[in-house]
């Protein structure tokens, strides 16, 4: 089984206030996010040459990582506590990712729309709960050093407690 979380920052988060970023931004910080799940892969991970392409034509921000990052570990809070989760997807948003625990960690991709069930995988909890803390840790030292003013945002803290 496997886990893996790619991301980057295209937001340029340097010179903004912690009140627009707050207010005005509510909190988004776009970029490119993936999640894979075994073989499975969701979000977007272009290679160098795609991503150059995209930010030259202004998609940069295909994903909210603070999104992600807020809602999956939403998720693990509520799975833990035996409760199921469902996080909609905001770039394909017709879809949602459901999490429930059952020994293991079960993640369904799943239509809206139809109920259809696109894929579904399980991973062992632990090893989820790590690549998500790994990366929500990598994630609050950007912040940090690209401007330590937004650790203070309630859109971010929510990733601190």
């Amino acid at each position: 089984m496997m886990v893996k979380m790619h991301w980057v920052i295209t937001s340029d988060l340097s010179k903004i206030t912690l009140d627009e970023f707050d207010n005005e931004w509510n909190g988004a910080v776009y970029g490119f996010f993936e999640l894979c799940i075994n073989n499975r892969k969701e979000g977007i991970w272009p290679n160098k040459t795609e991503m150059d392409a995209l930010i030259e034509i202004g998609m940069a921000d295909m994903e909210d990582i603070l999104y992600w990052f807020v809602h999956l570990k939403e998720g693990i809070n509520a799975v833990k506590k035996n409760k199921e989760y469902e996080m909609q997807l905001l770039t394909m948003n017709r879809y949602s990712l459901k999490m429930k625990l059952k020994h293991e960690l079960y993640l369904k991709f799943i239509n809206i729309e139809t109920g259809e069930n696109n894929w579904d995988e399980r991973v062992e909890l632990e090893e989820f709960e790590n690549e998500l803390y790994v990366n929500i840790e990598k994630f609050l030292n950007y912040i940090k050093r690209t401007n330590s003013r937004l650790l203070k945002s309630k859109w971010i803290e929510e990733l601190l407690l």
